[in-house]
């Protein structure tokens, strides 16, 4: 009988290793406004697209070279091998205001916890998802550059309250915050669960949460004044620094992972991951880990009727009904999925994971939302 791990703990012992940069960037354009034409040189750091919504980050590119092919799904930029790149921006020289504001987002930055203050300041330290170590790593090795981050943060924020919350037993901490301890097992480590862990209460107004690796990249901004282009990535046992595009096959390759026919690779975790439809899609911002799952581990996703068993209602952290939610997502009954808390949804991906048919249920919630914010009927921030 399969096994299923919800354990967030990891043993974190070597350092983050850098995957070799490919010779070629293939970078989702979705949900973005692209800046730049195909044919056009690019020098690393050059901002490629921006995002629609008001705190959305822009993207930049990882190398320089050439915008090869350009659409509205996707970028391909062929490296020149080259070292040129853009002139860094004294980040440190700006005070707390709009200004920064603007050169975070230009820079790679989601400013929408950044954009208000608040009482108070919970820094989730938790391992995102079962089987990705990132934020452990990055609180282990990368702990001043995180400390930079939370002064930039706090200084936009100014909390009255800073708080870490890390998984119990662990000895994690970051100067002028008090620690919280939470039991590491998914999906206490959403960050709607760990806020109600810290102060008792479940979206109180005067609380902002951010998590380890926004605060390392801003950390990092602050210092290079450059914008960000990679992420950290559990892959295996160890922890890489990719280049956002990398294709998912220049990692196997560089790793020497087999991927066999009718296996599935999944960006980013377990639960809240996505399946790549092909080895050449990149790395994207907020992967933090790349799975392969072997053929007929776990029963496959089809687009199946509800039985109204009762599974995803019951697991559901948010307390919501996502049976109904994907119902009224398969008949793009959207404004319907809007009214019944389509929203309060998490993305926790345990309704899929628990569904007793396989309905695609986290990727139809996924889909309501995107047409949504398509239309101009909210707004995504992240």
């Amino acid at each position: 009988m399969l096994k299923i791990h919800y354990s967030l703990e990891s043993d974190v012992q070597k350092t983050i290793s850098d995957i070799t940069a490919p010779a070629e960037l293939n970078i989702s354009m979705r949900n973005k406004i692209l800046k730049i034409k195909k044919g056009q040189k690019l020098a690393a750091g050059e901002l490629l697209a921006e995002r629609p919504s008001k705190y959305g980050a822009a993207c930049s590119a990882a190398l320089s070279g050439k915008a090869t092919k350009v659409n509205y799904h996707h970028l391909t930029i062929q490296s020149d091998g080259g070292e040129e790149s853009v002139e860094p921006i004294d980040v440190k020289s700006m005070g707390p205001g709009k200004e920064l504001l603007r050169t975070l987002q230009e820079l790679g930055m989601n400013t929408a916890v950044l954009s208000s203050h608040a009482e108070r300041l919970v820094i989730n330290g938790l391992n995102p998802e079962p089987g990705i170590s990132v934020a452990e790593q990055l609180l282990k090795d990368e702990k001043e550059t995180i400390e930079a981050g939370l002064r930039l943060a706090e200084s936009l924020i100014i909390p009255v309250h800073t708080t870490l919350a890390v998984a119990a037993g662990s000895s994690y901490e970051l100067a002028g915050t008090e620690r919280v301890f939470v039991k590491p097992k998914y999906p206490n480590s959403l960050d709607a669960l760990v806020v109600k862990k810290v102060t008792g209460k479940e979206f109180p107004d005067d609380t902002k949460v951010i998590s380890v690796m926004d605060l390392y990249n801003l950390g990092r901004i602050y210092k290079t004044g450059m914008p960000i282009t990679d992420t950290i990535m559990t892959i295996g046992d160890n922890n890489y620094r990719v280049l956002f595009g990398t294709p998912v096959s220049h990692i196997c390759n560089e790793l020497g992972i087999e991927v066999k026919s009718g296996d599935k690779v999944v960006l980013d975790g377990p639960f809240r991951g996505e399946a790549v439809y092909s080895l050449d899609e990149g790395v994207k911002k907020g992967d933090y880990g790349l799975f392969v799952i072997p053929a007929g581990t776990f029963p496959s996703i089809e687009d199946a009727t509800c039985i109204n068993c009762g599974e995803c209602v019951l697991s559901c952290p948010a307390r919501i009904q996502p049976n109904m939610l994907s119902r009224y997502a398969e008949y793009e009954m959207f404004e319907m999925a809007e009214k019944h808390n389509l929203h309060s949804c998490f993305e926790c991906g345990l309704c899929s994971f628990n569904c007793t048919v396989r309905r695609p249920i986290l990727q139809y919630i996924r889909f309501a939302k995107d047409q949504l914010l398509a239309s101009g009927q909210a707004e995504k921030t992240s």
